[in-house]
């Protein structure tokens, strides 16, 4: 039989694909400070030029070249448990974005929300699907790295956006911070 313990914390990250022409960074910035900090401390930034799945999301956010990706993150160690109440606020938030738009339809922002651990990366999704783990209030898990090897691994479902080096070697120096901040005895929001 296997004890039962807390599982060590993790850190929480935003992936933000906005569409520049619409919304600026620093709004954005603004309301996740807003709607997060308290729960999570701090954000910081992280900007990646590179986003692949522009052409997906283009369908139904505008032009391409008009969507821009920004990573905000938390250094603070938060119980892994908040996945799901900070990715049920993402949506919220994606929704008043959406109703402020000019045509109150048009989506915006995207908003994915995630956690870094010591053994993996979880994404907060809506969808169901084979390799993701129901959390409960319509909130899913989705395994998209893994830690192995003294580095973060993609896995044959793992979006393209987070199956980029320089993107897995950012998520690795997060993993360090966590790492740093729970041998320092840092405890949880």
């Amino acid at each position: 039989m296997s004890d039962r313990h807390l599982p060590t914390p993790a850190l929480i990250f935003f992936s933000i694909l906005y569409r520049r022409t619409m919304i600026d960074v620093s709004d954005i910035e603004s309301k996740l400070t807003q709607n997060f900090a308290a729960q999570i401390g701090p954000l910081s930034s992280y900007f990646h030029a590179h986003c692949p799945m522009k052409r997906y999301y283009a369908k139904e956010m505008g032009p391409e070249e008009e969507l821009e990706r920004i990573f905000y993150f938390s250094q603070h160690p938060v119980a892994r448990d908040k996945l799901v109440t900070l990715k049920l606020a993402a949506f919220r938030l994606e929704e008043e974005w959406m109703r402020s738009s000019e045509d109150h339809s048009a989506r915006t922002v995207n908003i994915d929300v995630g956690i870094v651990t010591l053994e993996n990366l979880v994404l907060a999704t809506g969808k169901m699907f084979t390799h993701r783990l129901y959390l409960g209030q319509g909130v899913c898990g989705d395994l998209t790295l893994i830690y192995q090897n003294d580095s973060f691994q993609p896995l044959p479902w793992t979006y393209p956006d987070y199956a980029h080096a320089e993107i897995r070697t950012f998520f690795a120096w997060m993993r360090k911070i966590l790492h740093l901040n729970l041998l320092q005895g840092l405890q949880p929001l």
